[in-house]
């Protein structure tokens, strides 16, 4: 029996090591998605006028519930390692709120990679109309288009002619904001009004295709990290629950 329950407390300490690099993977995953400066960009650029704010949501959720899981870890190793009753039915409840927290960050994305298709492109052209026009949330879309359009080398949402139909017009009579530009500013700007390929400094691709490639491809990181490690936990609670029917037989023999 002593063997047994070395066995079965090296099990509980083992996973509890797995189970808090999972959670310094996840709170990682959702640092990732709120530093990343590209990434904050699209966020700008999709939140501010639709409200949709799945993304930075979700990443919140696996930022608090990582931070979570560190401290939830402490309870693991004690319970295990000294079969504490009190820790282990801590520890057990503890990792049924991780669970549920980082499956529903991950259910949360779900939702939102279902929308995409439907939403992205009239949230685009709603913020892309909110571009240079001095209004409260203009600085954030600016910032943010601009960082989309540097990043992804693409101009507007269908194309760079989005923006010489604008409401209102470009300050200092560009037809292109610079971060649709190369090196050369003004034989950009000479391009976008000649209109005639080869565009040598122009990006004169629109940024639908592209951002949505990116929201999705984040998106299913979001997913992974949420349902994926949540269902990893899953063995977290069944081993939670034998240590605690461990700990009840040892009492009924005393």
């Amino acid at each position: 029996m002593g063997c047994c329950d070395g066995f079965a407390r090296c099990v509980l300490v083992t996973f509890n090591i797995l189970f808090v690099l999972t959670g310094v993977f996840v709170l990682g995953v959702g640092i990732f998605l709120k530093v990343n400066p590209n990434l904050l960009n699209i966020q700008h650029v999709i939140e501010l006028n639709s409200g949709d704010k799945y993304i930075s949501t979700a990443a919140y959720i696996l930022i608090g519930f990582g931070i979570f899981v560190l401290l939830v870890g402490l309870f693991g190793f004690i319970g295990g390692c000294k079969q504490i009753k009190f820790f282990l039915a801590l520890y057990m409840g503890c990792v049924v709120l991780v669970f549920l927290g980082e499956f529903s960050a991950g259910i949360i994305a779900a939702v939102y990679k279902g929308k995409v298709d439907d939403t992205l492109q009239t949230v685009l052209r709603e913020s892309l109309s909110e571009y240079d026009s001095k209004n409260k949330t203009s600085e954030l879309v600016n910032k943010g288009w601009d960082g989309v359009q540097s990043w992804l080398k693409c101009c507007g949402e269908r194309n760079f002619t989005d923006y010489t139909v604008m409401k209102i017009p470009l300050a200092g009579d560009k037809l292109v904001p610079d971060s649709c530009c190369g090196s050369n500013k003004q034989e950009c700007q000479k391009e976008a009004k000649a209109k005639v390929k080869p565009f040598k400094n122009l990006y004169y691709q629109g940024c639908y295709d592209q951002m949505e490639n990116q929201i999705k491809s984040h998106i299913t990181l979001l997913i992974g990290a949420g349902v994926g490690v949540a269902m990893f936990q899953l063995l977290g609670i069944f081993l939670a629950c034998a240590a605690w029917k461990k700990s009840d037989d040892d009492d009924l023999r005393v």
